[in-house]
């Protein structure tokens, strides 16, 4: 487990997965990692869904794309959020915490 701290001083704990072989079909909120050489953890990309597995890969697709070449290897995953404004709030505020921009899926119509 992991604990992410948010603007509004909130901790969010989540589940650590490796990047290689992720699968989750479940809604939370998740923030693509790149763990550095000393054992700390930067956000490279913060995002919430549905059924975070599929959504991180099908349509955060581009921005996925560039945290692994920003050295991305872990995902971590809050799944308490219950519903999809908690778990946008809850995305919005780890954003901010990091001082970055919760990504926003691409929807191809």
């Amino acid at each position: 487990l992991f604990w992410w701290q948010g603007w509004s001083s909130r901790w969010y704990v989540s589940s650590v997965h490796p990047l290689l072989g992720f699968s989750c079909p479940e809604g939370g909120v998740f923030v693509v990692v790149r763990k550095e050489a000393d054992g700390t953890r930067t956000p490279l990309l913060v995002g919430a869904a549905e059924d975070v597995g599929d959504a991180l890969y099908n349509e955060y697709g581009d921005a996925l794309l560039r945290a692994i070449k920003a050295g991305a290897t872990e995902i971590h995953v809050h799944l308490v959020a219950a519903d999809p404004a908690e778990r946008e709030a809850a995305a919005r505020d780890l954003a901010d915490g990091w001082h970055m921009a919760p990504h926003r899926p691409v929807v191809v119509a």
